[in-house]
């Protein structure tokens, strides 16, 4: 792995060749922006002369997928043409494995299953809708703490916009910390102090990219890569450990 001198708490490149670079991208970075002189994983690669493949719109090179702002976790960018057209055939195609792990209120039931809902727009949100676009999401609970809260692991078999936030608000396990879907979500007066204090100003979802895998370019190997949940996800699951006295 590698860090950037300055920007060390952002982005970290897991692995690169001439044809891909893996990053790891910390929480609160835009993997690509829509002004110059904002900070984004593409803008900072380029910054320490990562070469990308150049798109239309400067700001996107070598994007293929993204992920959200406040989403951590792992991302793979083209660094030319032939591996653009390979990494986007296979997105299109479904033929890369995502799997996320992430922290949501209550326990989904059951425990593992698929949530298939098409999502839409509304307002500067995204929202669950017979008229939205074709949406897939496959789940397991991994932690259960004590029904008030659960671990969880997802595969997103599309890539849509917000999916996994929206997709467990939609069966009411909305992501810990999400400030679009699980804002105003009360926080139980029998908990704990600490808990209380840590969920009011946990500020970011809980979700984490820690699973990559897609067939190299050019040697058409698959190539998986994983990255474990950052500090800040750690350290909200010894409080949920804590708080209900688990063995973990």
């Amino acid at each position: 792995m590698k860090n950037f001198n300055k920007e060390d708490n952002l982005i970290e490149i897991i692995y690169e060749d001439d044809f891909i670079v893996v990053i790891n991208k910390k929480s609160g970075l835009l993997s690509h922006c829509n002004q110059v002189k904002s900070i984004s994983a593409v803008s900072l690669l380029k910054k320490y002369d990562i070469k990308l493949y150049q798109a239309e719109d400067s700001l996107r090179d070598g994007i293929v997928h993204r992920l959200d702002k406040d989403t951590s976790g792992l991302m793979v960018l083209a660094k030319s043409l032939f591996s653009y057209k390979s990494l986007i055939k296979q997105f299109s195609e479904r033929k890369v494995i995502k799997v996320y792990k992430a922290y949501c209120w209550g326990v989904p039931m059951p425990i593992a299953g698929t949530i298939d809902k098409p999502i839409s727009n509304y307002l500067n949100r995204k929202k669950t809708s017979n008229e939205g676009r074709y949406a897939i999401t496959d789940y397991k609970v991994t932690k259960n703490f004590k029904n008030y809260f659960s671990e969880i692991e997802c595969k997103i078999l599309t890539g849509r916009t917000h999916q996994i936030r929206v997709h467990m608000q939609s069966i009411n396990c909305p992501l810990i910390g999400d400030q679009l879907y699980s804002k105003n979500r009360n926080i139980s007066q029998s908990f704990s102090s600490n808990i209380r204090s840590f969920l009011k100003n946990f500020s970011r979802q809980a979700l984490h990219s820690q699973y990559l895998s897609f067939m190299h370019p050019k040697s058409k190997k698959m190539k998986p890569f994983f990255i474990e949940i950052p500090n800040d996800m750690i350290n909200l699951r010894d409080e949920l450990v804590a708080e209900f006295n688990m063995n973990c």
